[in-house]
């Protein structure tokens, strides 16, 4: 069941430096990171990044997270408007992340394919395509599922052929908390009240050096996207830099 998380950590900010504090709070607690490719025991903490807005962010909290010991489950949305995986700097932050011990998963919309409930395997038919492409730039192809601003209908349901984040053992019958729309500012985690095991969705697009309001931080993530693109477009077509 979702609940929100802590007196015991500084007043909340969506910045590294409470992420960090956050971190060792939990392994003060005696808290085990795994990811959803391991066992599920007492006093785990199953940590979970959707990779909506920003992959130069995730590898900073991979970082973050590695310096620690701690690894996590980034899911990457192969849909992005704000960043292509198949991209070589994608792939190449993609590929850091996976070397600092993280699981790297697939962040599947169903969004892009259905409006309401598809027929039975039709999910499983796009989210197998879809893993194969990302296994193209992985070590091997992504078993782990999420999915993206999860319509009802994929929630506590179990799937053939790959394991979902909303599987019941991970969402159902353990506790589930998340950040999204940085609704911790309303109702922020604590600790000491966390069940023993748990698993916690961020988003690293909202995070950063400074603390910054939900909209600003996806304003901020789309403008630098948008210069990267140009950038690239810029230096490919009007530069010529593949030019014999």
């Amino acid at each position: 069941m979702e609940r929100q998380i802590d007196r015991l950590l500084p007043s909340l900010e969506f910045t590294y430096d409470w992420y960090r504090a956050l971190l060792d709070r939990l392994q003060h607690e005696g808290y085990a990171f795994r990811t959803f490719s391991e066992a599920v025991e007492s006093n785990t903490v199953l940590l979970r990044h959707d990779v909506d807005l920003s992959i130069e962010k995730a590898l900073t909290t991979a970082r973050i997270e590695a310096e620690r010991g701690i690894e996590a489950t980034y899911c990457v949305l192969l849909t992005s408007p704000l960043y292509n995986p198949l991209e070589g700097a994608v792939r190449d932050k993609l590929q850091a992340i996976e070397s600092l011990g993280h699981e790297v998963a697939l962040h599947f919309s169903t969004h892009e394919y259905w409006d309401d409930r598809p027929a039975d395997g039709a999910i499983e038919s796009k989210v197998e395509a879809e893993r194969e492409i990302l296994g193209t730039v992985l070590e091997q192809t992504p078993r782990t599922v999420s999915f993206h601003i999860p319509p009802k209908w994929v929630l506590g349901r179990s799937f053939d052929g790959f394991t979902s984040t909303y599987n019941p053992a991970y969402f159902n019958e353990i506790e589930y908390v998340a950040d999204s729309g940085q609704r911790w500012r309303d109702s922020t985690p604590s600790v000491t009240d966390l069940s023993s095991t748990v698993q916690i969705l961020t988003h690293p697009g909202l995070w950063g050096e400074t603390d910054r309001q939900f909209e600003e931080c996806v304003d901020r993530n789309v403008t630098e996207a948008c210069l990267r693109v140009d950038r690239k477009a810029q230096r490919e077509f009007c530069e010529g830099a593949y030019s014999q």
